[in-house]
C-alpha cells in the first residue's frame, strides 16, 4: 500500500514538473498554482510545529503534571490503609499520569529533533485532551475522597 502511494505521488510530481517546464501556458499556470499551494501548506505545517514547540518550551504541560502530583499527594494523605478500592483507583490515575508523561517526553524529543510533522501536532492535541480528561477525573476523585 505504501509503495502504491509513493508511486502515485511520484507520478503526480512528474506530471506537474513536466507541465511546469514543458507544458502549454495554461498547464504551466496550473502547475505553478499547485506548487504555490503545496508551499503554503508546508509553511502552515511548519508554523503549527513551531507553535507546539513553543507550548512545550513554555512548560504548559509541566504545570498540569505538577497539579496532578499535588492532587495525588493530597489524596494519599486523606486515604486510610483500609480504603483499598480508592487506593486502587488512585494507583490507576497515577499510572495514566506516568503514561502521559512518557508520551509528552516522546513528543518533546520529536519537536526538538526537527523531525516533527503534522502528525506530531495531532499527537500533541490528543495528549492535551487526554491530560484534560485525567485532570477532571482526578479532581472528581479528590472531591469524593475529601467529602468522605
Amino acid at each position: 500500500m505504501k509503495s502504491l502511494i509513493k508511486l502515485a505521488l511520484l507520478i503526480v510530481v512528474g506530471v506537474l514538473g513536466y507541465n511546469y517546464f514543458l507544458g502549454t501556458p495554461e498547464e504551466k499556470a496550473s502547475s505553478e498554482k499547485v506548487f504555490n499551494q503545496v508551499k503554503a501548506v508546508g509553511k502552515s505545517i511548519g508554523d503549527l510545529v513551531k507553535q507546539e514547540k513553543q507550548k512545550f518550551a513554555d512548560g504548559k504541560y509541566d504545570k498540569a503534571f505538577d497539579k496532578l502530583s499535588d492532587v495525588y499527594g493530597q489524596a494519599k494523605e486523606k486515604l486510610s490503609k483500609n480504603d483499598t478500592s480508592e487506593q486502587s483507583e488512585l494507583d490507576q490515575l497515577e499510572k495514566r499520569k506516568r503514561e502521559l508523561e512518557r508520551e509528552k517526553e516522546k513528543l518533546q524529543k520529536e519537536l526538538d529533533s526537527d523531525e516533527a510533522s503534522e502528525e506530531t501536532v495531532k499527537e500533541s492535541e490528543t495528549l492535551e485532551k487526554e491530560l484534560g480528561e485525567l485532570m477532571e477525573e482526578s479532581k472528581d476523585f479528590l472531591q469524593r475522597i475529601l467529602t468522605k
